[in-house]
């Protein structure tokens, strides 16, 4: 595993996601394969909405996540959610065949104040190439 960025749509165009992998959680303990934790920080850009969630992931959520984006790289693909850190963020994807897809995200924080932040993304096929481009990067 990489320390790395994941971006989710541009902030210059409006609404994006970035996901900075920050490195291990436990670096000292071997986990079986896919089941460590990174320590991840998700950076929301939602006008007016700016914040930072500190997260803990499994690399086999990311294994998913880059999975599922590649096959809905083309425009085209099933609906589908992703869970990542035990629900406290999801990923709801709407692949369209006749536009961008829509990226819904759902960040929670229940430990040091009650946060849930909602909003949407617009993901054009270039954007996805770059995240699966920068999920090959960090789960190297």
């Amino acid at each position: 595993m990489n320390p790395g960025s994941i971006p989710l749509g541009e902030r210059a165009n409006g609404a994006a996601l970035d996901i900075e992998i920050l490195g291990y959680r436990y670096p000292d303990v071997a986990e079986p394969d896919g089941l460590d934790l990174l320590e991840i920080a998700a950076r929301l850009y939602a006008p007016p909405v700016e914040s930072l969630f500190n997260l803990a992931v499994r690399v086999r959520e990311f294994e998913i996540l880059r999975a599922y984006l590649d096959r809905i790289s083309g425009g085209n693909g099933p609906r589908d959610v992703v869970k990542l850190a035990d629900g406290l963020c999801e990923l709801t994807f709407a692949p369209s065949r006749r536009g961008p897809v829509l990226l819904g995200v759902m960040l929670r924080d229940v430990e040091r104040a009650h946060v849930r932040v909602e909003y949407l993304v617009t993901l054009e096929p270039h954007h996805i190439g770059r995240a699966v481009s920068a999920l090959d990067t960090v789960l190297r």
